[in-house]
């Protein structure tokens, strides 16, 4: 007599077995979730990556996020005359290489994720660096030679335009796209792991015992998720030159950081800067869309569907796309958190050996999950065995479990590109990386 719940399902399908299917059944067609049922002794779904529990689940589109470490920085050790040095906070510029992989990063992102001149309209949502000179150097020189090669490709398609048009208005009357993001954000949460009194040291003299420091404790500060590194004293001149620079931006002085492990930059740091700035923006970013898809071209959705979309579980929808360029320690503690390396030893090992190269974009993609400070890492290549350059230039498989962050050039097309319309040609010419489609087609 009484109404059918979920507990009284569990119960039901713990004493029979032979209603097992019936009783899925009636969880499909009444909406119940079946995520923590067993029926007829066949296991729940396997979990994808960063599962942390049975009960949490994706919610709402599928976001994108291009990451790229700073260039070569005069203390990465690259240009001559430069030693490797841990440098943390220090405020160091790009080296002359630096500044020449930041604008091939640039090139890279119009090679293998093109917009604007065949799309319309620009892919990439926002994007954020840190607050430290070679970040923010790097952002710079990256948009830069992406925006110049955008337009080389859009002066080029005009030209053929024009010579191929015959007559046809409608091609003509085409807009150049406006291709800046909707956000250039800097925020210091992106700054890299302070290395505590450890910075300014040259690497190869402290794991050598100079400084008195043993090779396991450096190579443990260097690459584990919890390990501290010694801290800076209040009175170092280094810690009092960092709380005039950054204690306006940290909330005071007692707020910028002596030293930090992995897990103090991923927990203090990252995951309220995914939360708070990032997943929002590009939550926005995809309702307008939405909207524009829905309604074409009538007034933007109400706020009530906006909230029931983003909340929805749309496992194919496209969410926005962000770039961010930051430094090797913060992008690992990014990854980190959205694999939720912690609650997976595979895939933490996994990111303690990960080394990140400079000026190299790198794509994640995640979903946010019905727990707040939660996120699914969706991994987009789970079913494909596409070979390509793993992040050392190898030739390998680069299907990599539970850590679903892959190089930007082995992420396919329909992965990487929102539903754009593209212009509708005639003809087909291939130009400087741009390919003119034969008719009107959707890429998603």
């Amino acid at each position: 007599d009484k109404p059918l719940s979920r507990n009284s399902i569990v119960k039901m399908n713990g004493r029979s077995h032979q209603y097992g299917y019936f009783i899925r059944f009636l969880l499909v067609i009444t909406g119940i979730s079946n995520n923590e049922l067993t029926v007829n002794g066949h296991s729940t779904p396997k979990q994808p990556h960063g599962s942390v529990s049975s009960r949490i689940r994706p919610i709402g589109p599928v976001h994108t996020l291009i990451l790229i470490r700073h260039g070569d920085s005069i203390w990465n050790g690259k240009y001559p005359g430069c030693q490797e040095t841990f440098t943390g906070w220090t405020d160091v510029p790009l080296s002359p290489i630096g500044v020449l992989e930041a604008r091939q990063s640039g090139e890279t992102l119009v090679k293998y994720a093109p917009c604007g001149a065949s799309a319309g309209s620009a892919v990439i949502d926002a994007l954020f660096t840190s607050n430290l000179s070679r970040a923010k150097m790097t952002a710079h020189y990256c948009w830069w030679a992406y925006y110049e090669k955008l337009e080389e490709q859009y002066s080029l398609q005009k030209k053929y335009q024009y010579y191929n048009t015959h007559g046809n208005d409608k091609l003509m009357q085409h807009q150049q796209p406006d291709i800046t993001p909707r956000q250039f954000l800097i925020d210091h949460r992106l700054n890299e792991r302070h290395y505590g009194s450890l910075q300014g040291l040259v690497k190869s003299e402290t794991e050598a015992g100079k400084y008195g420091h043993s090779p396991k404790d450096v190579e443990a500060w260097r690459r584990s998720w919890h390990t501290v590194p010694p801290l800076l004293e209040q009175d170092d001149p280094r810690r009092l030159d960092e709380i005039r620079k950054f204690q306006h931006l940290c909330g005071g002085a007692e707020n910028v950081p002596r030293g930090e492990s992995l897990e103090m930059v991923a927990e203090k740091r990252i995951k309220p800067f995914l939360v708070e700035r990032v997943t929002p923006l590009l939550d926005e970013a995809y309702l307008e869309q939405k909207s524009r898809e829905l309604l074409d071209g009538e007034p933007s959705l109400s706020s009530l569907q906006s909230n029931e979309i983003i909340k929805g579980d749309m496992d194919a929808d496209e969410g926005g796309t962000a770039l961010i360029v930051a430094h090797a320690n913060s992008l690992r503690a990014l990854i980190g958190v959205l694999c939720n390396v912690e609650d997976d030893p595979i895939a933490l090992k996994k990111l303690e050996a990960m080394k990140i190269p400079t000026a190299t974009p790198m794509v994640i993609r995640y979903r946010r999950t019905n727990r707040k400070g939660c996120f699914w890492a969706v991994d987009s290549l789970s079913d494909q065995n596409d070979v390509g350059a793993d992040l050392s230039g190898r030739d390998v498989n680069i299907r990599v479990e539970r850590m679903p962050v892959y190089p930007l050039s082995s992420i396919p097309l329909p992965v990487r590109r929102k539903r754009q319309k593209q212009i509708d040609l005639t003809q087909s010419v291939v130009g400087d990386n741009i390919s003119l489609p034969k008719e009107k087609k959707i890429c998603a």
